[in-house]
């Protein structure tokens, strides 16, 4: 299953590199020699930032209202999508798409007068990333634009503890991570959070109130911090 995912890291201009750098532990590919495997705290097999929950952010901030009227022309115009289906709905025929973006943009103008894909079909993005690229605009915000996002994992990230500078500046890693759920050798276990960005933020900021100056200073996330969303599988 694919799962939708929000990790919020502070400003890089390598966010790839740093997003390697925080899922690396979790991944259940690693080898059984890698130091950093622990199998019991895996939870995906493959990921790429955006994929099939691109533009989710971007939806979230609209006019609830005017998505539902949005949906509505879809269906008075009789917008069709293909039967099959892999993440987000495919228009089809695809001859549709021209006429379902140009309604987008006329009711979701962007503030830079930009033209964009109507984020909730297929055509919008790579959803596989294999143009090098799987996201569309908002999936890479500020956190301050991203307090309304839902998601069924969020990772806050941090810089690790380095032994030479005795300091936390080493390579950025999860310093505290959510989920809808937890599997515990038996069954699912509902986990107290209501999926919402803010509230995982409250939570944590709480969870810190025991830490040193120092440390709270390198992890509690700012307002410029950016949150990438990561479809990932499992």
């Amino acid at each position: 299953m694919h799962h939708h995912c929000e990790i919020i890291i502070p400003p890089t201009d390598d966010i790839e590199s740093a997003i390697k750098s925080i899922m690396k532990p979790f991944d259940e590919n690693q080898s059984q020699e890698d130091h950093d495997h622990n199998p019991s705290n895996t939870f995906y097999d493959w990921y790429v930032i955006g994929g099939r929950w691109a533009g989710t952010k971007l939806m979230a901030g609209y006019d609830q209202e005017k998505i539902k009227i949005f949906k509505q022309w879809l269906q008075e115009e009789k917008i069709t999508v293909s039967g099959l289906q892999a993440g987000k709905q495919a228009l089809s025929p695809e001859d549709q798409i021209p006429k379902v973006d140009a309604k987008w943009n006329e009711m979701f103008p962007s503030d830079a007068g930009e033209l964009m894909s109507c984020p909730m079909f297929a055509h919008s993005n790579d959803q596989y990333g294999r143009n090098g690229d799987g996201t569309i605009q908002g999936d890479i915000c500020n956190l301050k634009d991203a307090l309304a996002a839902s998601c069924s994992r969020v990772i806050f990230a941090g810089p690790s503890y380095d032994s030479d500078s005795e300091k936390h500046t080493g390579p950025l890693e999860a310093t505290y991570m959510l989920c809808g759920s937890q599997w515990n050798g038996v069954n699912y276990m509902d986990v107290k959070w209501d999926g919402k960005v803010k509230t995982a933020l409250e939570m944590f900021v709480g969870k810190l109130s025991n830490y040193g100056d120092e440390y709270r200073e390198r992890v509690v996330p700012k307002d410029e911090w950016l949150v990438v969303t990561v479809d990932y599988h499992s």
